[in-house]
């Protein structure tokens, strides 16, 4: 595998896509006030046997597995004698007619629009050396918890590292770990909205500022804010789904997340920088801790891969889809494949390795042929072909 640049371009090609390719990407739902609902997308939550599904522009019925995000054009379709559950955009959790197609818009006949997310913003893009202890969790990113855990690269042959917190006026706390990761003690406590970042420095000589990234600051959720995303953490987890569409959807919904206008100014945002800020550690976190469960997935590991890229671990992603893909091959869910191949492809574009870019698009591109999904293969048809030009 060609190592990435990280001094290319940020393009995203799902945004560009909207409306013909799924975009691999998680996208953002609007700020969540006090009383206001979230946005959720539908998915499978659990199912007795095989189930098939019929997204629009495909020509037949696919394998797809538990977790699969569902949206109000597809028709679903269990084996016979198998029963499956799907958890609705307004979290109710009917069951799918048995051995018959259904229409998502049928059985969930309440949908929301999903509003897409932006490109991964500038002075954020890194995790390419290895010798550099590269922050990896927050960064770039809005916190539920005001004891969080600082987690970076473990660098080869470094025994310590400083870990330094700091704000604009200077060091607010500094600790050494033998470790790549420590949690905040709490004290002094994170100030809510106040911008936060990390230096860590290996005994090895590096530091994380050697990465050249600019833009890796955190900010503590207010009460206000924090209340709400609780709220709606607290539906999630007593709807009684299995342990995996839990997660991914509480991951959804911390990455979905961007503050309500009304509490742009308090964060030191702009309407141009706010849409930025999700709640990516608490996602990360999330579905970190359902793989060490040995809960894996390919629909957890291109989710990981999602978020990573959105926080600009462009390796991270890469590392974590092409786990997507091994596991997709081996569950023959073609759909589930494909998007992680159209997902490296989009990465491996961002940076500028066009060769990696046309290899994964090019196998994308078989795959949404194999689906019957001829305008998703001939949108990257042309995209190779420009790719190719340049």
């Amino acid at each position: 595998m060609s190592s990435l640049n990280l001094t290319g371009k940020i393009l995203v090609l799902g945004i560009v896509v909207l409306g013909i390719v799924k975009t691999a990407l998680a996208l953002p739902a609007a700020g969540i006030a006090q009383g206001q609902a979230a946005v959720y997308s539908a998915r499978i939550d659990s199912s007795t046997g095989k189930v098939f599904l019929k997204r629009p522009d495909w020509s037949n019925f696919r394998l797809v597995s538990v977790g699969t995000e569902l949206n109000q054009g597809d028709q679903i379709k269990p084996d016979k004698g198998v029963r499956v559950r799907v958890v609705c955009p307004n979290l109710s959790k009917p069951f799918v007619p048995v051995g018959v197609p259904s229409g998502l818009k049928t059985i969930c006949p309440v949908w929301q629009a999903i509003i897409s997310k932006a490109p991964p913003p500038a002075g954020i893009l890194g995790g390419k050396n290895p010798l550099i202890p590269y922050l990896i969790t927050p960064r770039h990113t809005l916190l539920l918890s005001s004891t969080p855990t600082f987690r970076w690269n473990a660098v080869p042959k470094a025994t310590q590292y400083t870990v330094i917190l700091q704000t604009k006026k200077g060091v607010v706390w500094q600790k050494q770990s033998k470790n790549n990761s420590l949690v905040y003690p709490g004290l002094p406590p994170l100030q809510p909205g106040t911008n936060y970042s990390l230096v860590i420095k290996a005994n090895s000589g590096k530091t994380s500022q050697d990465e050249g990234t600019s833009n890796l600051d955190f900010k503590v959720l207010r009460k206000s804010e924090a209340t709400a995303i609780q709220s709606e953490v607290t539906k999630i987890t007593k709807l009684g789904l299995n342990e995996q569409v839990t997660a991914l959807m509480l991951a959804n919904l911390y990455s979905r997340y961007t503050l309500p206008q009304d509490a742009i100014p308090a964060y030191g945002l702009s309407a141009d920088t706010f849409k930025s800020y999700n709640l990516s550690a608490d996602a990360i976190a999330t579905l970190e801790t359902l793989v060490k469960k040995g809960k894996q997935s390919t629909i957890v590991y291109r989710s990981l891969g999602d978020i990573y890229w959105q926080t600009g671990l462009a390796q991270k992603a890469v590392d974590n889809y092409l786990m997507a893909i091994k596991l997709a091959k081996d569950s023959e869910d073609l759909e589930a494949q494909t998007l992680a191949l159209f997902a490296l492809g989009e990465v491996y574009a961002a940076t500028d390795d066009n060769k990696q870019a046309i290899n994964w698009y090019s196998q994308a591109m078989n795959g949404y042929t194999l689906l019957g999904d001829t305008r998703r293969a001939n949108f990257l048809k042309r995209q190779i072909e420009s790719l190719r030009q340049q």
